[in-house]
This record gives C-alpha cells, structure tokens and sequence, in this order.
C-alpha cells in the first residue's frame, strides 16, 4: 500500500538543500557584531526595547516598529549578542529562498526551483544583506505576496492575506509602500477583469487597503493610547521628507553596482525568446509588473544607497529564469554560468577576511575602552554603535545613532537640532570619544568641528582602527589638572 507524501516531506530535501546552502554562504559572518552600521542600531534599539525603553519616544530612529519588534524578538530569544539578529537573518533568507524556488516552480519546474533559491541567496549576500539589513527582512513578505497572487488568482482570502503580508513588510521599511500599491494596481485590474463591475471591485480595494494599513494603524493606535501620537507621526512620516539630499537616487557608479542584476534579466530575455520553451503567460506577467513595482519602492526615498538593490534580487532571479530553466539542456550551462557569475562578484574570500579583520579592529577598540576601568564612558561621534554594548557604556540618550549627529543629511530631520544633540553628549566628559581619522568625510557635518575641538582640546588619540572600511580615531580625555596647579 502506498500513501501520499505531506507536503512538508515532499518540500523536505529542498528545504534541506536551501538551509545548508544558506548557512554555507553566511556562516562566515554569524558571529560578527559589526557586520554592517544599520544592524547595531537596530540591535541597540531592540535591546532597549528589552529593559522597557520605547522607540520614538525614549530612543529615537525613524524606521517602523516592526523591525525593531523582529529584533527584539531575536534577542528575547537568542540573547543579546549579534547571534540573535544573524540567526534571524539566515531564517529570513532561507524562507525568502524558499519563496525564490516555489516561484519558480510556478514558473518552470522544481528542479529549476532550486538553482533559483541557491540565486536568491548568493544575490542577496553579493548586495550587501550578508547580515540582518532591513531588505533581507521585508522582501520575503513582498515575495509572498507574489506567490499567493500566482496559485490563488481570484481569491479574495488569499489576496487580503497578500496585503496583510504587504502590510508587515511596510512596518520593516516604508519604501515597501510602491511595491504594495503597484500590487493592489495589478490585483484590482485582474478582479476588475473577472467582475465587469466597479462597485464589488471598490470594495476589494477598502479591503485590501485596510488590511495593509493594518499593522500601521494598530501601532499608530498603541502609541496614540499612550500618548506619544505626535513621536509616532514625525518620526514615520515627517522626518524622511526632511532629509536633505546627498547620495542622490543616480549615483555615478549605479549602473556598475547593478549590472549583476541587468545581465541576469538581459539573459533570461534573451533566452526566453531564442531557446523556444513555453512560460505561462499570467505569472511571468506578474513577475515583470511587480519588478517595476520593486524599482519604483528602490527610488522612492532621495538617497538610495547601494544596499538597497537588494530587493530586486529576486526578480532579477525570477525575470532571469528562462536562461537556468533545466528543462532544457543549455539551462544546466545558464545555471552554472550565474551561480559562478554571483560567486565571483560575491568575491567571498576577500570579504570573508575583511570581515574577520574588522572583528579584530573592534574587538581591540573594545579591549582599549575597557582599559579605562569601571567608570569609563564613551561617545560614539562616528564608528560602530555595537562598542556601546560591548563596552558597558551605553549612554542615557535618545539619539546615540551616529549618523543622527554627525551627518549632513540629517541636519533638521531628527526632530532635535544636531547641535543640541552633540553638545549633551560633550557636556557630560566623556572618557573616550570615537571620530573618524579622515577629517575631509566630516566637509558637510554641521557637527563635526565641535566635536574635533573638543578632541584637540581635551583629549589624546590613544588608538587608529579601521572597521568596515572606516578610519576611525579613539581619543581619550586628558586627566583634569590639579586644582591649584598651574
């Protein structure tokens, strides 16, 4: 007698398949504190958030709760080291590559599938997701999202889970907003389609938009209830508008940073039109819409930093598909070709030492803070907000992110003037100080020129490190002279 196999052990080697490989490429930096800037933060936030401080209100940043809320979670379960956030991390690349090969599955077949996760998760890791950015967290839910709309076409249930999914990815990252709004577009067109009237398709879209606004609007009411509406309100969606503009959405060197992606895409065209095999016709549609979709959430905010490209990996692996489709012989020569291609760019074993030598550079940084004794206290002008943690030196403030005080950018966009910020910090005497050693970064800062006199004047450098690419300077404050003494 033979039984049917569940799901879960028909989906077993692939998942298998997919976690090894994860682990494989992002093993290297699991126990790396400083594997990126944005990641200490978040970290920071989260376990304030642990000891029953509130984001906004009594540590401040301007990205939605929900990310902070998948940190703190992390943490509450993995302790407090940069483990927790990297575990995370390699689960949400793992469920974003599993997503990868369900799609394409859809798309081609499962063999296929799994040269797709393997894409997914190398094309992540090459754009700058080797930790826990916040792309590598909110596009899983972009993915699912597409996935629902291909096997449930015309489903109501499905496509209000589709938005609710929609609205979490919005509550890791903002910019998810365009993405959502050209799906509900292409949903709403399809029901439209179906229907042939326009008052059951106006109620979809009230469904559908309230089921994405919902996580927003419970958080919104949470804080409205405790009486921080207008913390909530500025820093989700008035201070992003006050950033001035210096990276810019074109970067000179855009196209450079992209053209991994646009040779896959070129090559799945190409392949799709000369190599003869047939795609169904609604979900490769769907794919090309919502890679617009992608693009228009990558150049919503004015500055567009080279990271965030990473959310069009999984398109650029789905759009790609025509070329590694192993139901034909020249797909095993395409798959080889960009799995090879992505590893080569990945340049692994070049950042694999780079990031074992800024581990070094911070852990001596930290052993040197350490030597100041019980009472040393440190400000982080510039540099990594992990040495906060790993020194005992965490400060009472509401802004101990950097780049909210040090970067032109932000200057009148954090809600409390720079100036303010870093002259509560130097009044308090801190023992060390950390800035950078290249004082031309700091041209634009409105900040930076306090902070250096009081370094000149005050302190001595006791240690040069260089940490994700960063010269960074630690200075130490000079011991107070005698009173009496001349």
């Amino acid at each position: 007698m033979t039984t049917r196999a569940g799901p879960f052990v028909r989906e077993l080697p692939v998942l298998l398949f997919i976690a090894a490989s994860s682990l494989l490429i992002r093993i290297w930096w699991m126990d790396n504190p400083v594997v990126d800037h944005d990641e200490q933060f978040y970290s920071y936030v989260a376990t304030a958030m642990l000891d029953g401080q509130v984001p906004y209100v009594d540590i401040w940043d301007r990205k939605p709760v929900g990310l902070f809320l998948l940190y703190e979670g992390a943490h509450a379960l993995l302790g407090r080291g940069a483990f927790a956030y990297l575990a995370m991390a390699n689960l949400f690349a793992c469920i974003g590559a599993w997503l990868a090969y369900r799609m394409t599955a859809v798309l081609a077949d499962r063999r296929t599938g799994w040269v797709a996760a393997l894409l997914y998760l190398l094309a992540m890791t090459v754009f700058g997701c080797r930790g826990a950015q916040s792309e590598l967290l909110f596009t899983p839910f972009c993915m699912g999202m597409m996935y629902l709309a291909m096997v449930y076409p015309g489903s109501l249930r499905a496509m209000m889970l589709a938005m609710l999914l929609g609205g979490f990815a919005l509550q890791i990252k903002y910019t998810a907003a365009p993405f959502c709004a050209v799906f509900a577009a292409f949903v709403l067109v399809e029901d439209y389609r179906r229907l042939r009237a326009v008052l059951p398709v106006l109620r979809r879209a009230c469904l559908y938009a309230l089921a994405g606004l919902a996580p927003t609007i419970a958080i919104g009411a949470w804080y409205a209830a405790a009486g921080h509406w207008d913390d909530f309100i500025y820093a989700n969606f008035v201070s992003i508008f006050e950033r001035k503009t210096s990276i810019g959405r074109f970067h000179p060197k855009t196209l450079t940073v992209i053209a991994p992606f646009l040779l896959m895409i070129a090559a799945g065209v190409w392949a799709r039109f000369r190599l003869g095999q047939t795609y169904p016709r609604r979900a490769s549609a769907l794919v090309v819409v919502m890679t617009v979709g992608a693009l228009a959430s990558i150049y919503f905010p004015s500055n567009v930093l080279a990271y965030y490209y990473a959310f069009l990996a999984p398109f650029a692996v789905l759009l790609a598909a025509p070329f590694y489709d192993l139901r034909q012989r020249a797909g095993w020569f395409g798959a080889a070709v960009l799995v090879g291609a992505l590893v080569v760019v990945g340049n692994f074993p070049q950042n694999i030492a780079a990031g074992r030598t800024d581990v070094a550079q911070f852990h001596a940084m930290v052993e040197r803070i350490k030597a100041g004794g019980p009472s040393r206290t440190l400000y982080v002008f510039s540099g990594p907000t992990a040495a906060y943690a790993s020194t005992d030196t965490r400060p009472i403030a509401r802004y101990p992110f950097p780049f909210h005080s040090a970067e032109y950018m932000e200057h009148g966009a954090v809600g409390w003037p720079q100036e303010q910020i870093v002259a509560e910090f130097l009044a308090k005497r801190p023992m060390f100080i950390l800035t950078r050693s290249d004082l031309s970064i700091y041209a634009t800062s409105f900040t930076a020129p306090t902070v250096m006199n009081e370094a000149r004047a005050h302190y001595t450098p006791v240690g040069e490190y260089l940490i994700l690419g960063d010269g960074l300077t630690l200075w130490q404050r000079r011991p107070e002279p005698a009173p009496g003494a001349n």
